[in-house]
């Protein structure tokens, strides 16, 4: 029987990565469904056919896609990367909807899962590709989260990459899609199990999947060659030896010779083509046969013959069953005393000779067998059970519990292949996942072993455990949203990034590693799911500095660090504050350089103190009166300014405490270049801005305007005096 494996899930669901890993894991073959839309799409760009027409999409006739070790041909060209551009995937689901395109993929998709062991991953695999799979898996996880998968794939590709805002619009537009497609549309299966990853590592679900796969049953054929060597022999081509511990032989009756061998060998399992060894079956006693001492005639020695019991089956078929192969028979005890000619009896074929002699019979095999059936009951518990190993063989290793052989396949090892051999003589934990009734033995796994181990501790440990409890943990992985913690052995738990610490940490990265020791505090317990904190043991400096403060406060700070935003101020060595450019003076144009430097301790007031974010806003201009409040000028004044700074291409004058510019273009009397500091100049106010604390002056305009005023004082004194001489006229005629 060929296993198979469905995963449907939407897209960004991490379907195909975890696909692969549990491919490489059981030896399956992994089928990327989408990867074979993505090939159709691919060659339909590049025909330049009419996407909108699914008649355009005949090619398909003539079109081979196949996988190549996890790689994906088309027409036998490899196209693994070039499938994964934005224009394919922008286009992907418009093809992927039209039923002669689908019809073609399930037909080649249920054509590669004929004969192997599969695991394939899709949208519709659960429902319409595979519905009668083994095990069905709905992996899903948030919008975000794989918004940053899929931008995070295509980097790793150097491909074209949206930015996240995008790529979620993009992400809900092919849910949307997927969804709602007339034709198999993205629908979970009723039987599927439903996983959620977004808060998981890839790690975490390949081991999840591949626990339920145990669960379901699963026989691994894969590995397992021999499962069906008997019926497929020939048909393979190939020698399949399998060496294990087996019961004692006995002889071959025509010539009286007792023969023992250790091992069965796989080309004598067909030599009666209606019987092969290990088979039951049942037969009739035709004669107990008495032991016979070892006797001489002439010169010849006739060797001693043990007590046997000559047993014919149904087709005349005949066989022996010697008194080491008989179940329950005490040592005082004949084979006579226990069988009579006529007896039915229910015997397993011990041995097969290949020239046609007499098989050899068991009982102690046919208890053991029927002792199997208690194993089979057990295969759907977590039992463990400790076995012995006794010798490597070609696919594994040969082990006894009790009085059973088992096979531990090399996959199933716990181990590399190349120190299995340091495990013979030494007893291992295992866990039955297979009763080979064929071969009256157990097929383990110790990885299984130890998952059930691990399940085991875990649940344990989970009893105890509760919420407040310190642990000194081990990081064993790294996400990009936090880090999971060892806390006790296979048991971890989620320290989510906001845990890490009281400031806030935008990589995990710059605080931890995978190996690094971390203390943390269980915060959150909901089912298996454990939350830490390494926060919670290590002080609050920020509530330890902001508890006594408040907005308006006065504080010292010193700096460290200044750039074209402001100054970065360390308010204690654990606390830091930042004093924003424009916070610094009233005067906007004043450099921060040209005052301050690196290690200078300054006073400022807290003006802004965020708990959310962490964040203090300091000012170090609101610590004195705004001049820009009390100036008593307006723009068109006329006012006496002080040159405090020369520029290339103008002055910057005081008025009071105010500090404003003049162009040397608005200098009109005077050379520019003749003027000096401290000189004084009578300039008009041009423009003043209070709020922007923007204040320019004008020379020229203020002499052009000085000259208006003397003009026309100048002109109403003539009119005055004009009219003064007038009337002096007109009083001189009267009289």
């Amino acid at each position: 029987m060929n296993w198979q494996i469905a995963i449907d899930g939407p897209a960004g669901s991490g379907k195909s990565t975890i696909a692969q890993e549990v491919a490489k894991k059981l030896n399956f073959e992994h089928i990327d469904t989408g990867a074979m839309y993505r090939a159709v799409t691919l060659k339909a760009l590049k025909l330049k056919v009419d996407l909108e027409n699914e008649d355009d999409f005949k090619f398909l006739e003539n079109t081979k896609i196949d996988f190549r070790k996890q790689k994906i041909y088309l027409d036998d060209i490899d196209v693994t990367k070039e499938i994964r551009t934005l224009d394919i995937t922008n286009n992907v689901s418009l093809v992927s909807k039209y039923g002669y395109v689908r019809k073609k993929m399930v037909a080649l998709q249920q054509f590669l899962v004929a004969n192997k062991n599969v695991i394939m991953d899709g949208r519709d695999i659960g429902t319409v590709v595979l519905p009668n799979a083994n095990l069905k898996i709905f992996l899903n996880a948030n919008v975000e989260e794989r918004a940053y998968r899929r931008m995070k794939e295509r980097q790793e590709q150097n491909l074209e990459t949206y930015d996240f805002e995008t790529t979620v619009k993009e992400i809900i537009e092919r849910d949307f899609k997927d969804s709602t497609r007339p034709i198999s549309p993205l629908k979970k299966a009723d039987d599927a199990i439903e996983i959620d990853s977004s808060n998981l590592s890839v790690e975490n679900v390949v081991d999840e999947i591949i626990s339920l796969v145990f669960e379901r049953g699963y026989n691994m054929e894969k590995e397992l060659k021999n499962e069906n060597v008997e019926i497929q022999e020939e048909a393979q081509k190939e020698e399949t030896q399998i060496e294990e511990e087996v019961v004692e032989t006995a002889a071959s009756t025509d010539e009286n010779v007792e023969v023992e061998e250790e091992t069965v060998e796989e080309e004598k399992a067909e030599t009666a083509a209606k019987y092969k060894e290990l088979q039951i079956v049942t037969g009739t006693v035709l004669e107990v046969i008495s032991e016979q001492p070892e006797s001489k005639q002439g010169n010849r020695t006739i060797k001693a013959k043990e007590e046997r019991v000559l047993i014919a089956l149904e087709d005349g078929q005949e066989g022996f069953l010697f008194k080491r192969d008989t179940a329950n028979i005490k040592e005082d005890e004949d084979l006579i005393d226990l069988f009579c000619e006529g007896d039915k009896v229910e015997v397993a074929i011990k041995k097969i000779f290949p020239d046609g002699g007499k098989f050899i019979f068991s009982t102690v095999l046919l208890e053991k067998r029927k002792d199997l059936e208690k194993f089979g009951a057990e295969l759907k518990r977590d039992t463990v059970f400790t076995a012995k190993v006794l010798k490597q063989i070609q696919v594994g290793l040969l082990m006894k519990y009790e009085e059973f052989s088992c096979l531990l396949p090399t996959s199933q090892a716990a181990v590399a292949e190349s120190e299995l051999g340091s495990l013979v003589g030494k007893e291992i934990s295992v866990a039955p996942i297979r009763v080979d009734y064929g071969r009256i033995r157990i097929i383990v796994s110790q990885v299984l072993a130890d998952r059930i181990n691990a399940r085991a501790n875990k649940k344990a440990f989970l009893e105890t455990l509760e919420v407040g409890q310190v642990f000194d943990g081990v990081v064993k992985n790294i996400e990009k949203y936090g880090a999971f913690v060892e806390i006790s052995k296979d048991v971890e738990g989620l320290l989510h990034i906001s845990e890490i610490d009281h400031t806030r940490v935008f990589k995990v990265e710059k605080v931890l590693n995978v190996g690094d020791p971390v203390k943390v505090k269980v915060i959150k317990l909901e089912k298996d799911h454990i939350g830490l904190s390494r926060k919670a043991l290590i002080p609050n400096y920020w509530e330890e500095y902001t508890s006594d403060k408040a907005v308006d406060a006065i504080v010292k700070g010193t700096a460290v660090e200044i750039n074209n935003s402001g100054i970065v101020m360390a308010l204690t060595p654990e606390i830091t504050g930042f004093l924003p450019k424009s916070e610094f003076s009233w005067d906007r144009d004043a450099k921060i350089e040209d005052s301050v430097k690196l290690g200078d301790e300054i006073e400022v007031k807290i003006i802004e103190i965020d708990a959310t974010k962490k964040r203090i806003i300091l000012s170090k201009k609101q610590l004195v009166d705004n001049p820009w409040a009390s100036l008593e000028v307006k723009a068109g004044d006329i006012v006496d300014v002080k040159v405090t700074k020369i520029l290339p291409e103008g002055f910057i004058v005081s008025v009071g405490k105010v500090e404003g510019y003049l162009p040397k273009s608005t200098i009109r009397s005077i050379d520019p270049n003749s003027v000096q500091l401290e000189q004084e100049i009578k300039v008009k106010v041009r423009v003043l801005d209070s709020e922007k604390n923007k204040l320019v002056v004008s020379m020229r305009d203020a002499e052009e305007r000085i000259e208006r005023e003397i003009f026309k004082s100048t002109m109403d004194l003539q009119d005055k005096m004009s009219n003064t001489f007038g009337d002096y006229l007109k009083q001189s005629k009267k009289k």
